[in-house]
């Protein structure tokens, strides 16, 4: 899915729910600026791997933990808040059919 199918999906629940005004295309924007970051995080993840090595403070190399997994957590957890506070669940995902029925 790209990005483009994932803002106009968005967007069309916003619709859907009555709910598209300009708070709610703001927070998408967010979640959609998110989302680019997250791709960014998977493709060092997938470049680099889970473990690194590193120039640790004193100069010498350490292996660590890549630190695109923490951010990429972290950023999955924001995209989250962000999907509960326009209301969009499993549970609460129209359809324009499901509306039309209504």
């Amino acid at each position: 899915m790209t990005a483009k199918q994932v803002e106009t999906s968005l967007l069309e629940q916003l619709r859907t729910n009555a709910a598209d005004i300009d708070a709610f295309r703001a927070l998408v924007a967010d979640y959609m600026a998110m989302y680019r970051i997250c791709e960014k995080l998977k493709t060092d993840i997938r470049k680099r791997g889970t473990i690194v090595q590193e120039t640790g403070s004193t100069g010498q190399k350490i292996t660590k933990c890549n630190p695109s997994i923490k951010e990429l957590r972290d950023t999955n957890k924001a995209m989250l808040a962000i999907l509960k506070q326009l209301g969009l669940s499993t549970e609460t995902v129209k359809t324009a059919v499901e509306d039309d029925e209504l």
